[in-house]
């Protein structure tokens, strides 16, 4: 009995550097197979023009379902704001900045990232589950056996929905953010409304603008990408659904804050 466990714990030590070495593979074997993924729905993309209705399904679920989701955030993103720069400033007396703080920041970064985070978190999920119980129950196989392409049909319609989608919400979310902060400055930090706004109209730029515009259109293909191809990955059965919907919330959530970096850094460089 000892000797049989001695050698079932001497197998188990061989197999980690085995299964350790297996781990880089399987990283190049997923950027192989995402590339591939991007590179055919690139292909692809007028379809969802030709899957006109299944496009206007997943934007009317994707629009409809997050925008109180999104509007919330952003409106306690915008009063938290406010009351830490208004403190912070009133000690230079120069509460009447917080208006230009508030809009700069909000339109460059805290809607977009916002936007993005909670997408990502709800759509990503569901695409992903979506997609994968398609995957299991081999839906996709079906469709291909009968001369139907799942990227044309199911993956073009979610990323063009996704995009067309973003953009909107995106500029809601600023919208009610400088709004939030609005009321945070004027009832709690008692500052002028009229300075307020006058403050936030004057502070913008025409980068802060094109900062705020590009980013909602690649926070939008990255998350629908990302959860589709997690979607389309999916082995394991109904254990195996679930775990590509976590993946894909933390994959979609890490990508949109790394884009969001390359993005402000590379706007920063050729447009300072």
């Amino acid at each position: 009995m000892l000797r049989r466990y001695l050698g079932h714990l001497v197998l188990e030590r061989l197999e980690e550097p085995l299964e350790f070495m297996q781990k880089p593979k399987r990283v190049f074997y997923h950027i192989e197979q995402f590339s591939r993924m991007l590179a055919a729905s690139f292909r692809n993309f007028p379809a969802f023009i030709k899957h006109y209705r299944e496009t206007l399904d997943q934007m009317a679920y994707l629009g409809s379902s997050s925008i109180l989701l999104v509007m919330t955030a952003s409106l306690f993103i915008g009063l938290v704001l406010s009351l830490e720069w208004g403190k912070k400033l009133e000690l230079f007396g120069a509460k009447l900045l917080m208006g230009r703080i508030i809009s700069i920041s909000t339109i460059r970064e805290i809607g977009p990232m916002i936007t993005g985070l909670m997408l990502a978190g709800r759509v990503g999920a569901r695409v992903a589950a979506e997609i994968g119980s398609m995957q299991i129950t081999e839906q996709l196989d079906a469709m291909r056996a009968m001369g139907t392409d799942p990227i044309a049909r199911l993956i073009v319609p979610r990323i063009a929905a996704m995009i067309i989608t973003f953009i909107p919400l995106a500029a809601m979310a600023d919208a009610i953010a400088i709004l939030g902060g609005y009321v945070s400055a004027v009832f709690w930090l008692q500052t002028d409304g009229t300075h307020y706004w006058i403050s936030a109209l004057d502070g913008l730029y025409f980068k802060d603008l094109l900062i705020g515009l590009v980013k909602p259109f690649f926070f939008g293909a990255t998350i629908g990408s990302i959860s589709c191809y997690y979607g389309i990955s999916t082995y394991g059965g109904a254990e195996g659904v679930g775990r590509s919907a976590t993946r894909a919330v933390v994959a979609c959530s890490l990508a949109v804050l790394f884009i969001d970096f390359l993005i402000t850094k590379s706007i920063l460089i050729f447009y300072a």
